[in-house]
């Protein structure tokens, strides 16, 4: 009996067999048919970024990259014609105010400066001599003057002596020598009144002609200043102390009046000019908070200029260090800054996707609680900063959203992620 039975057993168990292999597989199947048809569209999630929405200080701000330049630039200009005889410094070394930086040269410069000081020369001795002439004139007319008044009280004194005769009616003095007496005597005044006369002309006359002289002589000592300041231009020293950024010549090159020679800049005086997108720069204003980083350093500044003008699609902003310069401050040093915009407290956020722009709505994928599936949400975004972006509604405190390119299923309305 327990052998029969035993057999029975065996032939049950494989009669049934194929039929639960085969109802296995189907269950597998429905429930992959199923899963498979939740998705349009599958992806690898090692190849997404992901962000969470978080909520509390959301602060706003813009980046910008550029480098660091001298604040305080000066270029030496040749102020004659020239040729460079020698050049006494090279780029990049620091001088002191009144250090020789170029030699320059220019024979007919120094002629003429020898020439204008010989003329000179020779106008001083020409005033002297005719200040000797005009001395000896005037002591010649105020003695011709004193003579004439001598005349005149010589001739008032027999006058005054012959008038007390004449009214005694003496006989001693006739009328007619009275008369005559008394008409040399006006003769001798008024020739006397007339040498004064003269001499006083003369004096103007001598003061005009010192005048003159001396404007003459000014201005001719006016041409010696400024021929020797052209042969002391030739003299190129620098202006500040500063460091030689560029020697734009070369020995034996000719330059002319007004050509740039050398540029100086002070190495302690540096500001950040930042390149800003034209589409942000509109948020952007004197005043505001910068932070640069100078990939060893990162310093405070502020924004000192906007640039009106935009060029290759961005703006110059200038920015002023606030509490000095990094160590490694140098020029045309490439930084990068973060412009702090604005502060709004207590409001959501999230790691900026790609493409999403500020104040717009967009199509964002959020992810569902178990991180399988992703749906396209309608999602209004506000204010944006550098790396991040306000979220004003279709997102809540804590969801999943793709921030990488989403432009692959950008057509699909939800995604398997596998």
């Amino acid at each position: 009996m327990d052998i029969v039975i035993s057999k029975q057993k065996k032939s049950l168990l494989k009669r049934f067999w194929p039929l639960v292999i085969s109802t296995l597989i189907a269950g597998v199947g429905i429930y992959l048919t199923q899963f498979i048809e939740q998705a349009d569209f599958s992806i690898d999630s090692n190849s997404m970024v992901y962000g969470e929405v978080q909520q509390g200080n959301f602060s706003v701000s813009i980046r910008g990259s550029g480098v660091l330049v001298p604040d305080k630039i000066q270029w030496l200009s040749a102020s004659v014609n020239a040729h460079v005889e020698r050049v006494v410094v090279k780029p990049g070394k620091a001088v002191k105010k009144g250090e020789l930086i170029i030699e320059l040269s220019n024979p007919s410069l120094q002629q003429l400066l020898e020439e204008t000081q010989w003329e000179l020369e020779a106008k001083i001795a020409e005033s002297t001599a005719s200040q000797v002439e005009q001395k000896s004139l005037f002591l010649f007319q105020r003695s011709v003057m004193l003579d004439a008044q001598l005349g005149y009280e010589s001739s008032k004194l027999k006058l005054d002596a012959q008038s007390k005769l004449f009214a005694k009616q003496s006989g001693a003095v006739s009328k007619i020598d009275y008369e005559k007496t008394r008409l040399e005597t006006e003769q001798f005044n008024r020739r006397w009144q007339i040498q004064q006369e003269i001499l006083e002309t003369m004096k103007d006359n001598i003061v005009a002609q010192n005048n003159a002289r001396n404007s003459r002589l000014q201005k001719m000592r006016k041409t010696l200043e400024r021929a020797q300041q052209q042969v002391d231009d030739l003299m190129i020293f620098a202006s500040i102390d500063s460091v030689v950024q560029e020697v734009a010549v070369e020995p034996g090159q000719r330059v002319n009046m007004g050509g740039n020679l050398a540029k100086l800049a002070q190495q302690n005086s540096l500001i950040a000019e930042l390149q800003v997108p034209e589409l942000l720069i509109g948020e952007v204003n004197i005043g505001q908070s910068v932070i640069i980083d100078t990939r060893n350093y990162k310093v405070a500044g502020i924004v000192s200029r906007v640039d009106p003008a935009v060029v290759n699609g961005s703006v110059q902003v200038d920015v002023d260090f606030v509490d000095g310069l990094p160590s490694d401050a140098r020029p045309d040093l490439a930084i990068d800054g973060e412009i702090k915009i604005t502060e709004i407290a207590n409001t959501l956020y999230v790691n900026r996707p790609i493409f999403a722009q500020s104040q717009s709505s967009t199509s964002l994928y959020k992810l569902d609680l178990d991180g399988d599936f992703a749906s396209r949400v309608k999602v209004k975004l506000g204010k944006g900063s550098v790396n991040q972006i306000q979220v004003i509604s279709g997102l809540a405190l804590g969801d999943k959203i793709i921030i990488s390119d989403a432009s692959r299923w950008e057509s699909y309305q939800k995604i398997r992620i596998n």
